[in-house]
């Protein structure tokens, strides 16, 4: 008993002194250098006992529904926070403010089916957000404004049927974005203006008929592209639009690729004929690297080659030289 004593006044002292770390982690939490882990819990909140001055706060996989304004109010040193794996439906306006140093917030996995438009407006510095794997079926036009160190946005498998007018308008760091596995069947024109970093784009699997901006489009059913829109996005570095119903390129379209170093267009409805002519002499000059092989779907004679050999081997365009092999 003595013992106990003198250490319990021991940690009281220690308690005590400017530098001393008193932090005691909740029951259900593991806790390591202000990092909380309360995971897998049944926890329907916060539980009471974490540190307000805590870095890292994680309450993945347990039942909480809804985030109330001011959930967080007062945890303002947190840099990251994992909420995925709930039963979330409802996410009130403010829910989030007071949290200006959050960097990383993850929301995947719940039941989230509409976001306010102020939802993140605190969020000043957040770098990557996931939204994956909810049900949201729209997004508000302004959902995202002031996000302009947001770098990784995850909005895949959702049921999103459309993008506003300038949704992603203030992510001006944005290096990836990705919307696939949802229902999109069109894209507004300036949906994606003022991407000007970014650097990947994922909307394969989803409804897509016409498609003015791309990256990854594969398995959609796309027959046509414009190049307006490329004009917003100058240093793509990869675009996959494999399994399409693409027929023939715009010559345009191609001089919009500068930045290119992947592209994938195989498993499409190329018609090797002089159709075909800009798109050969691009991919003969083109010095990154393109995803399996390229080949013609018709006319007949011409079914099975690779576009580049068709091209050379029927003489289906002037003045083009043979083929180099290409890795």
């Amino acid at each position: 008993c003595y013992h106990a004593s003198v250490m319990s006044a021991l940690m009281l002292l220690l308690c005590l002194l400017p530098s001393a770390s008193c932090t005691t982690c909740p029951q259900k939490c593991r806790c390591e250098d202000l990092q909380f882990y309360c995971d897998t819990q049944g926890l329907q909140a916060p539980p009471d006992g974490v540190d307000k001055g805590a870095l890292g706060l994680s309450l993945r996989h347990n039942s909480i529904t809804e985030l109330s304004p001011d959930q967080f109010y007062g945890f303002s040193q947190l840099t990251w926070l994992h909420l995925d794996h709930n039963q979330i439906t409802t996410v009130q306006e403010d829910a989030f403010q007071g949290l200006y140093k959050l960097k990383d917030l993850n929301l995947s996995s719940n039941r989230i089916t509409k976001l306010p438009n102020t939802t993140f407006i605190h969020l000043i510095n957040l770098q990557i957000l996931d939204l994956s794997f909810n049900q949201m079926t729209a997004l508000e036009p302004e959902l995202f404004h002031g996000l302009r160190k947001l770098q990784i946005l995850h909005l895949r498998s959702n049921s999103l049927r459309t993008t506003p007018v300038r949704a992603f308008w203030d992510c001006r760091s944005l290096e990836y974005l990705g919307l696939s596995n949802n229902r999109l069947r069109s894209l507004a024109r300036n949906g994606f203006a003022g991407l000007i970093k970014l650097r990947e784009l994922h909307l394969e699997h989803n409804q897509l008929t016409k498609i003015n901006l791309i990256s990854n489009l594969t398995w959609n059913e796309i027959r046509v592209l414009t190049p307006d829109v490329f004009e917003t996005l100058p240093n793509l570095k990869i675009l996959l639009l494999d399994n399409n119903k693409l027929s023939s390129l715009d010559p345009q379209v191609m001089d919009m690729w500068q930045s290119l170093g992947t592209i994938g267009l195989s498993s499409n409805l190329w018609e090797c004929t002089k159709r075909i002519c800009s798109l050969a002499t691009w991919l003969s000059t083109f010095k990154g690297r393109w995803e399996h092989s390229i080949l013609c779907h018709s006319p007949e004679y011409a079914q099975g080659e690779e576009i580049l050999d068709a091209v050379y081997g029927f003489q289906l365009c002037q003045n083009f030289s043979a083929p180099k092999f290409h890795v």
